[in-house]
């Protein structure tokens, strides 16, 4: 173990250590202080000698007797032992922070991770353990998070994020703001790897969902805020992240929320608000259940996404039907240079498709025929080939005469017949 007591207060070795001229001579010291017995134990009161090998970490041990503590917390030293240098000053600041609140707040109870759980000698202890009336929160610290790229660290946070809530803990990932990456003039969240899989799902999170469930909008709401995406979700599912920065004395947050997109590398994210921050004393606010929330901000929020959601897709659909337009006289009035894509093939080669396929996309079968068959590859500036228009026309014709059946209009975004 790193830590003991010494002359009535909490001791660390490698941060003692670190503030030596000579290490060699100090350790000499230390040692034989400890064989005097001037180090005890934080957790049993027990003695505590110095192991200073060339080999191993120099740390403090238990002479005679075993402390369930003391090897718990050398399982967490182990686990934390790439975090850089902020990470143990933010979960001092943190820890501070809650017992305080817990002096003034009879269901609350925190305790460091591996204190908590020693007697039941866990694989993986979170830096701080929040018990209060609606749940045990596993609170972990994430610095030098740009190391994520290393794929063996990502397994081992989400080992660690799958082995809490095996535990029956909601993990709840602080993360160094120097790892935010935002865009919003492109309404998307850059993102690691780790970043993507500690994302949480909490009171907030869950109120924007609401919020988005009720929009009524005509076309699709990625579409109308310009965000580039692959595939549309089945399910706008909102989560945050959230970014702490820190002083010596104080620590403020950043909370991010989006809907998960891109689920493979780069992972990216439709962004819905603009990361504010918060105070530590706003955001670890535990009466029922941790706040990580300024209420009052993610309101005004919502309010201000929806105003503009709706502006958005009224605008929209005002240039949909303007490039549906120009498309429809574009195709009717084909330039007289360069090769022209026949009208008539669009439907014979549809009849072709239609044997291969139970339900036709507009959209999917443009693409086919740029693609496969070299119609034409001139596109809207929403992305969308011109040929869609043409497309549309032929597939309602082919419905009126009973040959396809529309089965679903996804807004403007695309159509979808059943082939009677």
């Amino acid at each position: 173990m790193l830590e003991a007591i010494y002359e009535g207060e909490k001791f660390n070795l490698p941060a003692h250590l670190s503030l030596q001229e000579s290490v060699r001579q100090e350790v000499k010291r230390l040692k034989k202080a400890a064989e005097k017995g001037a180090f005890t134990c934080p957790y049993c009161d027990g003695e505590l000698r110095l192991k200073a090998g060339e080999v191993k970490e120099k740390h403090f041990f238990h002479p005679s007797n075993s402390c369930v503590i003391s090897e718990a917390s050398d399982v967490y030293h182990q686990q934390t032992k790439r975090e850089a240098k902020s990470h143990s000053v933010m979960k001092e600041i943190i820890y501070d922070e809650l017992k305080t609140q817990e002096k003034i707040n009879d269901s609350l109870q925190v305790e460091y991770g591996y204190v908590n759980k020693a007697e039941e000698k866990w694989k993986y202890y979170p830096d701080i353990i929040v018990n209060n009336k609606k749940t045990e929160l596993a609170i972990t610290i994430l610095t030098d998070v740009t190391a994520n790229k290393d794929s063996k660290l990502v397994r081992q946070i989400k080992k660690r994020n799958e082995y809490f809530k095996s535990k029956n803990l909601k993990p709840i990932w602080f993360v160094e703001e120097t790892e935010q990456s935002i865009d919003m003039a492109h309404r998307v969240v850059h993102l690691w790897e780790g970043e993507l899989d500690i994302a949480v799902k909490m009171e907030e999170d869950q109120k924007w969902e609401s919020t988005i469930k009720q929009l009524e909008l005509t076309n699709n709401l990625f579409d109308v805020f310009g965000y580039h995406y692959q595939y549309l979700p089945n399910k706008m599912d909102v989560f945050s992240l959230y970014y702490v920065k820190s002083t010596e004395t104080n620590i403020t947050f950043n909370v991010q929320r989006f809907i998960k997109d891109q689920l493979s590398h780069p992972y990216r994210a439709f962004a819905l608000n603009h990361p504010y921050e918060i105070k530590m004393s706003t955001a670890l606010w535990t009466e029922d259940s941790m706040q990580l929330s300024d209420p009052i901000v993610e309101e005004q929020q919502r309010e201000a996404f929806v105003k503009e959601a709706l502006e958005r897709d009224e605008q929209y659909s005002v240039n949909d039907e303007e490039e549906l337009t120009t498309s429809s006289q574009t195709e009717n009035n084909p330039p007289t240079t360069g090769k022209v894509y026949e009208d008539h093939d669009i439907e014979k080669i549809l009849i072709e498709y239609m044997k291969k396929v139970e339900v036709v996309s507009a959209d999917r079968f443009s693409k086919f025929l740029v693609e496969e068959c070299g119609a034409p590859s001139h596109k809207f500036a929403t992305g969308r080939y011109k040929i869609y228009g043409r497309v549309c026309t032929t597939l309602n014709a082919m419905e009126k005469e009973g040959t396809i059946k529309l089965v679903r209009k996804d807004f403007v975004n695309d159509r979808l017949y059943e082939v009677v």
